[in-house]
């Protein structure tokens, strides 16, 4: 797990106070930088490297990765220019280091680094820079940002295939509406270990290297590894079951559902003893969310079921996980703050309202997006590991079993939450085809090569 902040200032203020003088952090944020772009232009046959620099400490980090690379060209952008920026500028210039005096031409060059802004850009740019960039991102040359892509939210931002993080994962980062423009999120290090760097961060980014799954160990039964009850209609209901009984679990039965499946058994009530219970997947009968055997058992809720009040009531519980995708969410969040979300605010803010909602009630939030976030109460867990091919109708169906899974076979619910949402993404990352040919059925039959 990598942490996660909202932004980086007060750790490194931390830091600084803790004897790490700025300067130290400065130069390892450029030393990092600069390892970045000599491992990655040794892929590319162009190996010019040109830095776009802004005036403040995004830029200084730039100014510092320029001292330990050869061949690499500056072009100051006009902005204003800081104590630090003016501080290691002086220092490339004691050693003969000259910036280009003209715009550049972008297609002279390989890679481009982007040192404009930071954390601390608010707004929108100006309509030169605005043009600028566009024309950059336009270029097929490697794009790197520096800790944050220059304007990222804005109207108009630095596109980067590679973004490198100062010392953490910011939040903005991972943002749904980000993914298209960090491209892959790289950690720097600053001279000290993310652990003791991050403190006391409650928020983290899911590594392949987090997954834990069902062990299954000799002389057992299909007893211990927990029965499901799934209650759903239709295709929906089937996928969730046979994602529940691919991902581990003992049994699996629909309730007043017809099965497709061999594999998948039939209940007409929830009178039986099952261990946890997915529900809403194409459910008409919202009326269940009433039974009382409910009441006592792990859930998962999803899709239909955030249709009804009647699921209010399970939001107090802490061993219930909801699993809307955004639309959803709206609709839960006006049922219980009545007030209005439409879904552009939301993608916008989604750890501003997932956490909105956590802190309110104590059950699990699976808020699905191209980057999942996992909450409970102050906790937050991310996954930026599934792709595209995931927008497909059935693929929430399955996430929804494959947790029921989990807590039927004795996870604690967050722990059940975040597996499950990991090992989805990771099946979907793992898919070799045409993304447009994968479906639920493809996502069951991947599960079993994690």
């Amino acid at each position: 797990m990598k942490a996660v902040v909202k932004q980086s200032t007060n750790l490194d203020l931390r830091a600084v106070r803790l004897g790490l003088d700025e300067l130290i952090l400065m130069e390892n944020a450029g030393i990092a930088l600069a390892k970045l772009i000599k491992k990655e232009r040794k892929k590319l046959q162009n190996k010019r490297v040109l830095f776009l620099l802004g005036g403040g400490n995004n830029a200084a980090d730039g100014l510092v990765a320029l001292r330990h690379l050869k061949k690499a060209k500056a072009y100051k952008m006009g902005f204003k220019e800081n104590a630090m920026f003016l501080k290691q500028e002086q220092i490339l210039k004691n050693y003969g280091f000259s910036f280009l005096k003209k715009e550049p031409k972008i297609k002279r060059y390989g890679v481009i680094v982007d040192c404009i802004f930071g954390s601390g850009f608010k707004g929108n740019l100006d309509a030169k820079t605005a043009n600028f960039l566009k024309k950059i991102n336009q270029h097929k040359a490697l794009k790197i940002a520096c800790d944050i892509p220059t304007a990222l939210g804005s109207e108009v931002c630095f596109k980067a295939d590679i973004t490198l993080s100062m010392g953490a994962f910011k939040e903005l980062l991972l943002e749904d509406f980000a993914k298209e423009f960090v491209g892959k999120l790289k950690l720097a290090k600053l001279g000290i270990s993310h652990r003791l760097f991050t403190h006391k961060t409650k928020n983290y980014l899911l590594e392949k290297k987090d997954l834990t799954l069902i062990k299954r160990k000799a002389g057992t039964n299909k007893g211990d590894y927990g029965h499901i009850a799934v209650v759903g209609n239709g295709g929906a209901a089937n996928l969730a079951g046979l994602g529940a009984l691919n991902f581990g679990a003992g049994l699996v039965s629909l309730v007043k559902e017809k099965s497709n499946s061999a594999l998948l058994m039939q209940k007409e009530n929830l009178n039986f003893n099952f261990n946890a219970a997915a529900l809403g997947m194409g459910l008409l009968n919202l009326e269940l969310l009433k039974d009382e055997n409910l009441s006592k058992k792990p859930l998962v809720l999803d899709a239909n079921a955030f249709l009804d009040e009647a699921i209010l009531p399970f939001l107090q519980k802490e061993d219930v996980v909801l699993t809307p995708h955004p639309k959803e969410f709206t609709r839960l969040f006006k049922m219980c703050f009545k007030q209005d979300l439409n879904v552009q605010d939301l993608q916008k803010n989604r750890f501003f309202y997932a956490q909105k909602f956590t802190q309110t009630y104590p059950c699990i939030l699976v808020l699905k997006g191209a980057n999942t976030i996992i909450s409970q109460k102050d906790e937050c867990f991310i996954v930026n590991l599934g792709c595209a091919n995931l927008a497909k109708g059935g693929s929430g169906d399955v996430l929804a079993g494959m947790i029921a899974a989990l807590l039927g076979a004795g996870f604690s619910p967050l722990k059940a939450a975040k597996n499950a949402v990991l090992a989805h993404a990771l099946t979907s990352k793992a898919y070799r085809f045409n993304a447009n040919s994968f479906d639920a059925l493809k996502l069951i039959k991947g599960l079993k090569c994690l």
